[in-house]
């Protein structure tokens, strides 16, 4: 059914149940799974001091948490194609989407910055009303539930 399927993370832990997730249903359609970490870029950031730094220590970030998305990926037979760059996350996961032919998108409903995309909007939200692709929205209930106990 799906061919290739999308997994933005943040490496927070919405995004890692969303990695489960997307890394069983690749291996259930023997598809092949992109894995997308963008880090954030904002409009004032430019003026800021030391932003090449700040962006080097996110995108040194990105790897790590793609590394381990692709070890759990293996170990499963499930191919990744991985890539890191830095933009504005919404978009950058529509146009990464619309270039790649992807054909389901996994995406947490939450991210790391659970404050600012209260403020913004969730950058899962305007993928599900912009994509190119069908998008499944990983809830965070189980992580909840589990702190409860």
């Amino acid at each position: 059914m799906y061919d290739r399927i999308l997994l933005p993370t943040d490496g927070s832990d919405t995004a890692d149940l969303a990695a489960e997730r997307a890394i069983d249903m690749a291996a259930r359609h023997d598809a092949g799974l992109h894995v997308l970490y963008v880090a954030e870029r904002t409009r004032d950031e430019p003026t800021r001091k030391g932003f090449d730094e700040k962006i080097t220590e996110e995108l040194q970030t990105g790897e790590d948490v793609l590394e381990s998305v692709v070890d759990r990926s293996t170990e499963v037979g499930v191919e990744t194609e991985e890539t890191v760059t830095s933009g504005v996350p919404r978009t950058t996961i529509e146009e990464y989407a619309d270039d790649h032919d992807i054909g389901l998108i996994v995406i947490g409903s939450t991210g790391a910055s659970d404050v600012s995309e209260k403020l913004l909007g969730t950058v899962s939200k305007y993928i599900v009303n912009e994509a190119p692709a069908d998008v499944f929205i990983v809830r965070p209930d189980v992580l909840l539930s589990d702190a409860a106990e």
